[in-house]
């Protein structure tokens, strides 16, 4: 628990500090870019007409899924997936690459988890954005349960962060983990269901309840309820501690490692 409090306090006595890196990376990454920070919305609305074409008109159709038209259905799913992979993976690596740079400079390692989180929210507000504006055009109805968006928003950086934390610190001591993590974030896609129901699905029954208690599932599945009028929050509790089991075990294993071993990173990279 200690552990724990040492990085969140990390986190809360340089987040300005955070928010500024984060910003400057946006605009180092895009800036010989002729279209500089649009790629950020451009990039993921392809992605997003390519997988339309493949699931939507294919797959589905052009049907509604759970009495949703399928286009906001999947740009919802794709948002919040978008940026928890592009997190997922940049976290990953974010104390890796930069090491040898912070390791002369009084900068706090444990916050380049959280610079890569806030920076990837740019494409993040966007995108949402985007699905919003799809969203009235179809004329669905706006209910109050919109509200609870913020809380599947809390839980979503929670969980990138316990998972950052954690990922940041094993890529360092294990470099072979984030090719793994590439191979597992190619399934999750799938998994996940951003992109198709994974509740209709032919599979056993056992094998779909065990891939509803994926948090990324729970994440995505929540933005859903909460703008497409489903279940509030709370009327599933179960589901509820499940994520925050895993999410709090991620953080705690992922602190107390980046606390045990960060005096010597330099060294085990």
């Amino acid at each position: 628990m200690k552990d724990v409090f040492i990085v969140l306090r990390e986190q809360f006595t340089n987040l300005g500090m955070i928010v500024r890196v984060s910003r400057y990376d946006d605009k180092a990454t895009y800036q010989s870019h002729y279209l500089g920070l649009i790629w950020q919305i451009l990039n993921p609305i392809i992605q997003v007409g390519v997988y339309y074409l493949i699931f939507g008109m294919g797959l589905y159709g052009g049907r509604e899924v759970e009495g949703v038209p399928f286009i906001a259905w999947m740009m919802l799913g794709l948002t919040c997936w978008f940026y928890m992979s592009a997190t997922m993976l940049g976290t990953s690596q974010s104390i890796y690459r930069q090491l040898y740079l912070v390791s002369k400079m009084n900068f706090p390692v444990s916050t380049l988890p959280s610079v890569n989180i806030v920076s990837n929210l740019t494409s993040f507000w966007a995108m949402l954005a985007v699905t919003m504006l799809t969203i009235f055009s179809l004329g669905l109805p706006v209910s109050v349960r919109w509200f609870q968006v913020i809380y599947f928003f809390f839980c979503m950086i929670v969980f990138m962060f316990a998972l950052g934390i954690f990922s940041a610190t094993m890529t360092v001591l294990i470099r072979d983990y984030h090719m793994v993590l590439q191979s597992v974030i190619r399934l999750l896609l799938y998994l996940s269901g951003a992109v198709w129901n994974i509740r209709t699905t032919a599979l056993p029954p056992k094998v779909n309840a065990i891939l509803q208690l994926d948090p990324v599932f729970y994440i995505i599945d929540g933005f859903r309820k909460s703008l497409f009028n489903g279940s509030w929050f709370w009327q599933h509790p179960v589901d509820m501690a499940i994520f925050w089991l895993i999410t709090l075990l991620l953080l705690f294993i992922g602190c107390h490692l980046h606390i045990k071993f960060r005096a010597r990173f330099v060294d085990l990279a």
